[in-house]
């Protein structure tokens, strides 16, 4: 299609129609919060979390996205399915490819335990 331009900025199509060149319309600054810096650990509060780990492991295919899981059966190696063919091991967050084989469902429970009421710890 061919398109010719006028004097005015008015672009001809090559059935003669006029069309107006679109413009571009300016969008507000995103309003963004910073994640606030901690400059010591002594600073930061201790939680603890329970998980279970599924007995027998499940396909590659059956872990949803996001899901945790661990490959080995006692939860040791904490990762995360990011995609069809990848994951995220959190102890180091950096990105494995993964695309088969068999992995250990981690549940978590929602709440942190207060750590007075664990023994062992």
């Amino acid at each position: 299609m061919e398109t010719k331009e006028s004097n005015n900025n008015v672009k001809y199509n090559s059935n003669g129609e006029g069309v107006l060149p679109q413009q571009k319309v300016k969008r507000a600054p995103r309003k963004t919060v910073g994640i606030p810096s901690v400059t010591a650990v002594s600073s930061m509060n201790a939680l603890y979390y329970s998980a279970h780990v599924v007995k027998d492991p499940v396909p590659w295919d059956s872990i949803q996205l996001y899901q945790l899981y661990s490959p080995a059966p006692d939860g040791s190696r904490l990762m995360m399915k990011i995609s069809k063919s990848k994951s995220v091991d959190l102890k180091t967050s950096r990105s494995i490819p993964t695309a088969y084989g068999q992995a250990y469902p981690i549940d978590f429970t929602p709440n942190p335990i207060d750590p007075k009421t664990l023994a062992g710890f």
